[in-house]
C-alpha cells in the first residue's frame, strides 16, 4: 500500500511515498519524489508504476504560496527510483476535487471546482477538467467535460470500460447534486445517467462490483443532520438504478468503501462531529443475497495518544484498499482531536 504525506493547516503535504507491507506489518519510506511539496495531486498504480501529477504546489511548502502545478513523476518499485513525466496540458482546478483511475492503458483524471468565493474573498468560477495520460507514450490528451454543473466530492468510479460520475456538493456544501454521467474514454463521449432512487449527496462511499456501481452514505450539505443512510446500485449494462436494503449503520458522511470480490465493505464515517458515532462502525453488503452483515468490533484506539475512546474503526475518510485477502484502512479524520490520523486497521474474513 503506497500512501503520500498529507498536509495540515498552513502547510502542504507532499507526494513522497511510504510503503506498507501487510505481510510484515511494517512501513518504510521511499526515495523522495522530484516534485515540490503539494496538496491535491492525483495518483494511480498502473501495475508496474505509481504515477502522481498536478495539485497545488509551493517550493516552500506553505499553502498561502501554492499555485496549480502541471508536473508529475512516476515511481518504479523494480528500481526504487522516480522519473519525470510530461506536464499536463492544463492545470487541475485549484482547491477543488480531483481523482484518477487506471483504465489498463491510461491514467484517467476527472477534476472539478464548484463556483464560489474562497477564503481570500476572491470569486472562483466553476470548472471541470478531464485528462488521460498514457505512460507508454508519455503523452496527455484532453477529453470533453461531462456537461454536469461543476461540483465537488462526487462519486467517481471506473467500471472497466467507462468512468461514472454521480452526485456531489456545491462549494459551500449548500446544494447537493443527484445527477450524473458516464464517459467512454475510447470515444470521448458522455452519456447522462437516469434519475437515482435515493437522495442527492456528496462524500459517499462507492465501489465497482464487476456488475454495478454500489453507493452508500454521504451528505446533502454541511449541517450536523445532513448525513444520508440510504444506498443504491447503478448498472451500466441496463442503465438502471436499484435501491439497496436499509443497512445496520447510522447515516454517515465520508465513510470508506472497498470491494472484496464478493462484499461491499463500508467502514467509519462522520455524523456531524460526533465521535464515536453511535451504532456499528462497519458492515458488509452482499449483492448475491441483497443483505447486510455487521462486521466485528475493531480494537479500541490507544488510550495513550489522546484520541477518542472506542473502536479505531470510528474514523472518517480513511484510505481503503483490498489486498486480495484483507481490507486495509489507513489515516482519516479524528473529530475528537480535529486532526488527521496516521494509524490504520486490517480486516480479513475469518479474523
Amino acid at each position: 500500500m503506497l500512501v503520500a504525506q498529507g498536509g495540515c493547516c498552513g502547510a502542504l503535504g507532499s507526494v513522497d511515498l511510504a510503503a506498507f507491507s501487510p505481510a510484515t506489518d511494517v512501513w518504510r519510506p521511499l526515495l523522495a519524489a522530484p516534485l515540490s511539496p503539494r496538496s491535491g495531486a492525483v495518483g494511480i498504480w498502473t501495475g508496474t508504476e505509481m504515477i502522481v501529477a498536478g495539485g497545488m504546489a509551493s517550493p516552500d511548502g506553505l499553502a498561502p504560496h501554492a499555485a496549480p502545478a502541471t508536473d508529475g513523476a512516476a515511481w518504479n518499485p523494480a528500481t526504487g527510483e522516480w522519473r519525470r513525466i510530461a506536464a499536463m496540458p492544463v492545470a487541475l482546478p485549484g482547491y477543488g476535487f480531483a481523482t484518477a483511475v487506471w483504465t489498463g492503458a491510461e491514467m484517467l483524471v476527472w477534476a472539478a471546482r464548484a463556483p464560489g468565493v474562497n477564503g481570500l474573498g476572491q470569486e472562483m468560477a466553476g470548472i471541470e477538467v478531464v485528462l488521460a495520460y498514457n505512460p507508454r507514450t508519455d503523452r496527455w490528451r484532453r477529453l470533453p467535460p461531462s456537461g454536469l454543473a461543476p461540483r465537488e466530492d462526487p462519486v467517481v468510479v471506473w467500471t472497466g470500460r467507462q468512468l461514472v460520475v454521480w452526485g456531489g456538493l456545491s462549494f459551500q456544501r449548500t446544494t447537493a447534486y443527484g445527477d450524473g454521467a458516464r464517459l467512454d474514454p475510447a470515444t470521448g463521449r458522455w452519456m447522462r445517467l437516469p434519475p437515482a432512487p435515493a437522495p442527492a449527496r456528496g462524500l459517499a462511499a462507492a465501489v465497482w462490483s464487476g456488475r454495478e456501481v454500489l453507493i452508500w452514505g454521504g451528505a446533502t450539505g454541511s449541517t450536523a443532520t445532513s448525513q444520508v443512510g440510504k444506498g443504491m446500485a447503478y448498472s451500466p449494462e441496463t442503465n438502471t438504478w436499484r435501491a439497496l436494503p436499509l443497512s445496520p449503520l447510522r447515516a454517515k458522511s465520508m465513510p470508506s468503501g472497498v470491494w472484496t470480490g464478493r462484499l461491499f465493505i463500508v467502514m467509519g464515517g462522520a455524523a456531524g462531529s460526533t465521535m464515536p458515532v453511535p451504532g456499528p462502525a462497519a458492515a458488509a453488503y452482499d449483492p448475491a443475497s441483497n443483505s447486510w452483515t455487521v462486521l466485528p468490533t475493531a480494537p479500541d484506539y490507544p488510550t495513550a495518544d489522546g484520541g477518542p475512546t472506542g473502536p479505531a474503526s470510528q474514523r472518517a475518510g480513511a484510505i481503503a484498499m483490498w489486498t486480495g485477502t484483507a481490507a486495509l484502512f489507513v489515516g482519516g479524520l479524528d473529530f475528537h482531536r480535529q486532526a488527521n490520523r496516521a494509524d490504520g486497521l486490517i480486516w480479513a474474513p475469518g479474523m
